[in-house]
């Protein structure tokens, strides 16, 4: 293990990061009936495993993008993993031993591979929510529906249009509607 190594953090203060995890969605209003903090706090163990383990890899240097807005709003694991990374940097912000005692290159970098690691995890655990979701399959056969119809009102036929969608992802679809308008 080398300096950058956040595994030897992880462990010392887990049970202060799931602590502070809990304190942070108990202060959130659920998003949804699944995103009550009791039928989340069995997950938080496991997933900060994964976010330990993801951290701990050496191609984890570049800071991944924020998991894709979920369509609906009822994903509770945008919540829970953004909770989950807020915590971990206020905890290791908090403790002497942890960030306070790095360089500063040695802190920006370590901070970058947390959020990235936290990034990484909850970008597939909510991609694969959301892609169970009947709620975000209504809404993308309604925005189907929607592009169909832009499509024939800027003049398009039923077929014409109906192909359009069919073989273009929406935002093409709706974008070749507004411009023939």
């Amino acid at each position: 293990m080398h300096p950058g190594d956040p595994r030897p953090l992880f462990d010392r203060h887990a049970s202060r990061i799931l602590a502070r995890w809990r304190d942070h969605l108990r202060a959130l209003p659920p998003s949804s009936a699944l995103a009550a903090p009791e039928l989340l706090a069995p997950l938080m163990a496991p997933a900060l495993a994964k976010v330990r383990q993801e951290a701990a890899r050496e191609d984890n240097h570049l800071l991944s993008p924020e998991p894709d807005p979920c369509r609906c709003g009822l994903n509770p694991l945008i919540t829970f993993y953004l909770t989950g990374e807020c915590a971990t940097i206020d905890v290791m912000w908090e403790q002497p031993d942890a960030l306070a005692p790095l360089a500063p290159a040695m802190r920006e970098d370590l901070c970058r591979r947390l959020r990235s690691a936290w990034r990484r995890v909850a970008t597939a655990e909510v991609s694969l929510f959301c892609s169970l979701c009947k709620r975000g399959a209504d809404m993308e056969a309604a925005d189907k529906h929607d592009a169909s119809h832009a499509l024939q009102t800027a003049g398009y036929t039923a077929q014409e249009a109906k192909a359009l969608v069919a073989n273009a992802p929406e935002p093409v679809a709706c974008a070749v509607a507004r411009s023939k308008s």
